[in-house]
């Protein structure tokens, strides 16, 4: 039996680690995933939150405390891209304009994983998808 991997997009990871703005079943069900090794996040991810909270987006004191925390205390695996996995972003279909959302889109596919995530741009891509 294959293991199912999923790579979460910024606002899946940032939902599911602060508990708000998912259901109690996403909560659950990815509780279990980190625990049993099963959830990625691309290394990108920590680039892009730095921005939305520069941004005043989103509300990180310290992204580097965050970041320490959040990998020390789960099993959440990181994922960096290749240099292809980033040409090939650039040349996807124009659906989507957000490089960072096309980059996850890319590796989600080359690391055979579900991309986690409510954005409906994505979900135009040929790209596995789950939102719970």
């Amino acid at each position: 039996m294959k293991t199912e991997r999923y790579l979460f997009d910024t606002h899946a990871l940032i939902f599911w680690s602060s508990k708000e703005f998912v259901s109690k079943a996403f909560t659950d069900f990815f509780d279990e995933q980190v625990r049993l090794g099963y959830v990625f996040v691309s290394s990108i991810f920590f680039w892009e939150a730095a921005f939305l909270s520069k941004k005043g987006k989103i509300e990180l004191r310290n992204i580097h405390e965050w970041k320490a925390g959040l990998l020390e205390n789960t099993n959440i695996r990181i994922i960096d891209p290749s240099a292809s996995e980033m040409i090939d972003s650039t040349l996807l279909p124009n659906y989507h304009k957000d490089p960072f959302d096309r980059l996850l889109i890319v590796q989600a596919n080359c690391n055979d994983a579900t991309l986690v995530t409510k954005d409906e741009k994505i979900k135009t891509y040929s790209v596995r998808t789950l939102w719970i």
